[in-house]
């Protein structure tokens, strides 16, 4: 009975948080994640309750167990090399170009905050480093107006960043496409850093190294305390992904 009411009570604080987070376009994701969960613990509720009449509830109820406890454990672990990827690497003060990973531009063409965030990371380095070439990236995705690579920049100009010191790369449609079109721009012996938002950092040096660049990251902030759940249970499933299709190392 105690169990039941627990996994039942998981439920109900998991739709919630899922309800609260769908309207919101940035963290629609974790609402999703989060209902997805819900059906998982109300799924258990239930087999729990049936296990006593049906021998195949007993079985699901164990099975559940493990699938749980295996999720907690893989979510625990992958939230850990997150948090240790946020870290700022002193190495990308050496860089000669300067990745700038895109993100959602809004419907009227202008940045959204994180891809905002990431471009004022950017910016400032850029600042700091004044030989350093920008390489920006991002295509155009399918419910955007324009592609990442122009609105980004859009934007750095806007701000005063000298144009000729930006790069293009707007074929891309995800981080790996990113990296391998913008070392086809770049070529062989330089030195390289990436800008990302600091959740997102992990993924992006993992990547940056297995693409033949040089694995230094730069974070940007996460706009939102409300997008907080959500980039991180993205994350997590990317970087899941990549563990069981064995690209990740």
């Amino acid at each position: 009975m105690i169990e039941r009411r627990a996994w039942l009570a998981l439920a109900a604080v998991c739709a919630l948080g899922g309800v609260i987070q769908l309207p919101w376009a940035p963290s629609r994701f974790g609402g999703v994640f989060l209902l997805a969960l819900a059906v998982g613990c109300a799924g258990e509720w239930l087999v729990l309750r049936l296990q006593k009449r049906y021998k195949a509830c007993r079985m699901l109820s164990v099975a559940g167990r493990v699938l749980f406890g295996l999720f907690v454990a893989s979510f625990v672990a992958i939230q850990g090399v997150i948090a240790l990827g946020m870290r700022a690497d002193p190495a990308a003060a050496q860089a000669d170009y300067l990745l700038v990973l895109g993100a959602r531009v809004n419907p009227d063409g202008q940045p959204s905050a994180a891809l905002a965030a990431r471009l004022d990371t950017a910016y400032d380095f850029m600042q700091a480093h004044p030989d350093v070439i920008a390489i920006l990236c991002g295509g155009q995705g399918d419910n955007e107006p324009r592609p990442e690579a122009e609105a980004m920049y859009e934007y750095l100009t806007d701000k005063g960043m000298d144009g000729s010191r930006l790069m293009l790369e707007d074929e891309s449609s995800n981080t790996i496409q990113n990296i391998a079109n913008a070392r086809t721009l770049i070529g062989e012996g330089h030195r390289t850093a990436v800008v990302t938002s600091d959740y997102h950092l992990a993924r992006a040096r993992m990547l940056m190294e297995r693409g033949g660049l040089d694995a230094c990251g730069i974070p940007a902030p996460t706009p939102y305390p409300g997008q907080w759940i959500s980039v991180r249970c993205r994350e997590y499933c990317s970087i899941l992904g990549l563990m069981l299709t064995g690209r990740w190392s």
